[in-house]
């Protein structure tokens, strides 16, 4: 077990992760861009739902839902579809990020994808539109989605650092590993809140992912939303991607993740947040040994979070504030925590009065 907590608590897991990251960030500087010019834009929501139940169905790697979900974006900007053959297109893309990012045990057989689909197609219809979108991507599927990047950040999500800065006990728990489990759930839950919002499957993944990181940091009282080893570790100050993380919160998210997602008192997940294996079996032998004391922590209350600017030097800032259960909504009474580009807060409150801006 040991071996593990060096693991956590070190800057990258092995030699080569500094590496690894560089090269999947060089990987998604090539992928193609998603457009808004797709004819069939208005049945997108009803495509992705589809790919999202399916896979929950058959309780599909996060990695495979982005994935197939980024297939369906590019291809559908690219080509005018039949709508009766959209949810084709939709199950033949999942059926390709299956054959990348599942065991080939899990990966469905055409005759089961059109099982899902009451039958109405042929086999052979997935077989033919497989080769059709493998050929449009020129044969480069392989590629990083925000949750590639988002397990990988992960890591460093909330480290010893960050809950030396909180003054334990936290709201009467004193364990640092269940404050990294409510942060990694709630940014998959933001993450995954994404997936129907067309205009951020425009933004770089690892920026996405970055963001997400924020946002659950930012819905956790007392946490600073960024950090020295964040920007280590993501290549990202917080200046750049304030404004991805305020749209997450304002707009993916207009309302606070539900207590059961944010509660630190909440059983633990049948499957890790992250999906990349020595790491998901890492997680398990972690939760098994804490089993005995998560029952009796504190929960987390969610924060509510807004944004103003500086008059003075245009720096970006962010205010948040500990009322669980509210929504992100600029109105009312409020109690700001200013937040300076590396995200760290200082002390200066105001309150807004009725009828300000």
């Amino acid at each position: 077990m040991e071996r593990w907590n060096t693991f956590f608590n070190a800057p990258y897991c092995t030699e080569y992760d500094e590496d690894i990251l560089e090269t999947l960030k060089e990987c998604e500087s090539r992928r193609m861009n998603v457009h808004f010019i797709s004819p069939q834009l208005e049945h997108r929501r009803s495509s992705v739902q589809l790919i999202l139940n399916v896979c929950k169905q058959q309780s599909y790697r996060r990695a495979t839902v982005h994935l197939a979900i980024y297939l369906l974006d590019v291809f559908m900007s690219n080509h005018t579809i039949a709508v009766r053959r959209l949810k084709l297109v939709a199950l033949t893309c999942l059926y390709l990020a299956c054959k990348i990012e599942e065991n080939d045990s899990s990966v469905p057989s055409p005759t089961r994808l059109n099982g899902f689909l009451a039958n109405v197609y042929r086999p052979a219809d997935f077989i033919a539109l497989e080769v059709a979108i493998l050929c449009f991507f020129d044969w480069h599927i392989t590629i990083p989605t925000a949750a590639t990047f988002l397990d990988i950040f992960a890591m460093h999500s909330f480290v010893q650092q960050d809950w030396d800065a909180v003054s334990p006990p936290w709201n009467g728990c004193d364990s640092k590993a269940l404050l990294v489990q409510h942060i990694n759930e709630t940014s998959s839950t933001i993450l995954e809140a994404t997936l129907q919002h067309l205009k951020l499957s425009t933004v770089k993944p690892s920026l996405l992912a970055a963001g997400c990181i924020a946002a659950a940091r930012c819905l956790t009282p007392r946490v600073s939303v960024w950090s020295d080893r964040l920007t280590s570790a993501t290549g990202y100050e917080y200046s750049q991607i304030h404004e991805v993380c305020q749209m997450l919160l304002f707009e993916a998210m207009p309302q606070s993740p539900r207590s059961s997602r944010s509660s630190l008192s909440s059983s633990t997940p049948k499957r890790s947040t992250s999906d990349a294996g020595y790491l998901s079996e890492w997680w398990e032998s972690e939760n098994e040994d804490e089993n005995g004391t998560i029952g009796s922590c504190v929960s987390i209350n969610s924060s509510s979070c807004s944004s103003s600017s500086s008059s003075q030097d245009s720096s970006d800032t962010q205010s948040c504030s500990g009322s669980a259960g509210s929504t992100y909504r600029k109105i009312g009474l409020r109690s700001e925590l200013v937040l300076s580009d590396t995200g760290e807060s200082a002390p200066k409150k105001r309150k807004m009065v009725d009828g300000e801006k």
